[in-house]
């Protein structure tokens, strides 16, 4: 699931990146708009979950019996770590993209 996020979120950034070098953009104005077009598909994510949906793993904590506060913490942590994965992974490819 992770890693699935992370490459979305490259090679989002990666189409973006080369749209805007090929409009004309600056290098560094580039990144940043390319950084920022990756993260919005998980960004959406975050701000549907437990609205829109409920994620598996904490539909099945729940049903199982553990407390929805702690089925909760365990969903939130495993979104952080698909953001920062998915964030942390655009930034490097831009970055070691010349």
């Amino acid at each position: 699931m992770i890693f699935a996020n992370a490459m979305n979120a490259v090679s989002l950034g990666a189409e973006r990146f080369e749209s805007e070098i090929l409009s004309g953009k600056d290098y560094q104005q580039a990144r940043v708009q390319a950084l920022q077009t990756s993260l919005i598909p998980i960004t959406n994510s975050l701000f549907a979950v437990g609205l829109v949906s409920l994620p598996g793993m904490m539909t099945g904590q729940i049903l199982s019996g553990i407390s929805p506060l702690i089925a909760v913490r365990y969903q939130i942590m495993v979104m952080c770590m698909v953001f920062g994965a998915a964030g942390i992974s655009s930034a490097v490819f831009l970055r070691l993209h010349k």
